[in-house]
């Protein structure tokens, strides 16, 4: 597929590459020729650079066979942990799928949702003339809005002074009660969907506010959630399994550890590491 020198990228390597990618990045990959270029030519100087370390015996160098021993231990014992631990293929069944959906259902509940559009005249509170006339008009918008076939949106793109939801007729979106602040929300709950309330005052001025829609508190269904809560199961036995695995290997043969040995490594390590800062004041 490409070569530099003596190195060279083949077609299963990109292929590998590609398959470790998710399907939209994928995607958009195979249509990006310069992006493709460009991850040839780092993976051609990766290749490269590696063979230069190898050519001047770079993985010879004690500090890395120790970090390459360790680094195989950890993915032997990883990998083969897994295998010993590993969940039978038909588990969970659906009982235990949805023993685990019900106690699961505080976590996925949804709170009722409030679309809430509003009417806002600013009127900071300890100005008392504009507190006066904010709540004369205040009044009038609100009985102008509760009308029949008042247009609450256009009344508020006249004259409501929020201007991040004035644009939109006032709409404020879909929120939980918590959200709205605490003088709202006593006056939205009791609210049907397209009644409009009296004026209510906060430190900034008065709303008028009309609820506009209601989706009543909810969990999510169990289909939404079954994928997952399968992982999450596999997962936890999976776990399980491992830990149990180690504590038997413990349990079969017997552990001896020798505390003198084990002082007199933390000491050589103290030692080496008080030693490390003068070695570096004596350099040049």
């Amino acid at each position: 597929m490409a070569t530099l020198g003596a190195v060279q990228v083949d077609r299963d390597e990109l292929a590998r590459q590609l398959e470790s990618l998710p399907p939209e990045a994928r995607a958009q990959l195979k249509g990006n020729r310069a992006g493709l270029d460009q991850w040839l030519r780092a993976r051609l100087a990766e290749k490269a650079l590696v063979e230069q370390a190898r050519a001047q015996g770079w993985p010879e160098r004690p500090e890395l066979k120790r970090a390459f021993q360790a680094a195989q231990e950890r993915i032997v014992l990883q990998t083969y942990l897994d295998s010993v631990s590993r969940a039978p293929d038909d588990y969970p069944a659906e009982a235990d799928l949805r023993a685990a959906y019900e106690r699961a259902r505080p976590q996925l509940a949804q709170p009722a949702l409030y679309r809430v559009s509003q009417i806002f005249l600013a009127a900071p509170l300890g100005d008392n003339e504009a507190v006066a006339a904010a709540r004369r008009q205040a009044q009038d918008l609100a009985r102008r809005a509760q009308a029949p076939k008042a247009d609450f949106a256009a009344l508020a793109k006249s004259h409501s002074q929020d201007a991040s939801t004035r644009a939109q007729g006032g709409d404020i979106g879909y929120v939980p009660l918590a959200q709205l602040t605490p003088e709202m929300r006593p006056v939205v709950e009791p609210l049907k969907p397209g009644e409009v309330a009296a004026p209510v005052q906060s430190a900034a001025g008065f709303h008028i506010l009309k609820l506009v829609d209601l989706r009543p508190a909810s969990v999510t269904p169990y289909e939404q959630v079954k994928d997952e809560l399968r992982a999450a199961l596999r997962t936890q036995r999976q776990e399980l399994a491992a830990r149990a695995y180690l504590e038997g290997l413990l349990n079969a043969g017997t552990v001896s550890i020798d505390g003198a040995a084990l002082n007199a490594a933390f000491d050589q390590s103290a030692a080496a590491a008080s030693a490390q800062p003068a070695v570096a004041a004596r350099a040049p």
